[in-house]
């Protein structure tokens, strides 16, 4: 049973990255020279590379990961907040209520510059390797 839940995770993540990679890159170039457009999608998956925020920071700032790695976002926060790609607004965690995460997949190298859409003052960025 294990060895076909693993391969329905597999082919629906295999999917995902498929209509992600082959969407129109709709980049304004801001903060990204990756493919930008929409280089990353949400995840539901367990977080190869963790994160978080906390008094209104991103921590780190700087994340680094390898295409297809997930990175997840804890909230140790009393407030909500995002993580959402400035080169590509579709690209969010959606809220992040305190105590919660939210996780991001990226399907192409780069470096792609991010905000919390609550607070746009919170920023940072995720650097993708391939």
């Amino acid at each position: 049973m294990h060895r076909l839940a693993r391969l329905a995770i597999g082919s629906i993540a295999v999917v995902a990255l498929s209509a992600c990679s082959s969407s129109p890159a709709g980049s304004s170039g801001a903060g990204s020279s990756g493919a930008g457009g929409d280089a990353c999608a949400k995840s539901a998956a367990a977080g190869t590379v963790q994160a978080g925020v906390a008094d209104f920071a991103f921590a780190p700032a700087t994340v680094t990961a390898k295409v297809g790695d997930v990175i997840t976002w804890t909230n140790a926060g009393p407030a909500s907040h995002t993580v959402t790609v400035d080169s590509a607004p579709s690209c969010d965690t959606g809220s992040i209520a305190s105590g919660s995460t939210g996780s991001l997949t990226f399907t192409a190298a780069g470096s792609y510059a991010f905000h919390c859409t609550i607070h746009p003052q919170m920023k940072g960025t995720v650097t993708v390797t391939g």
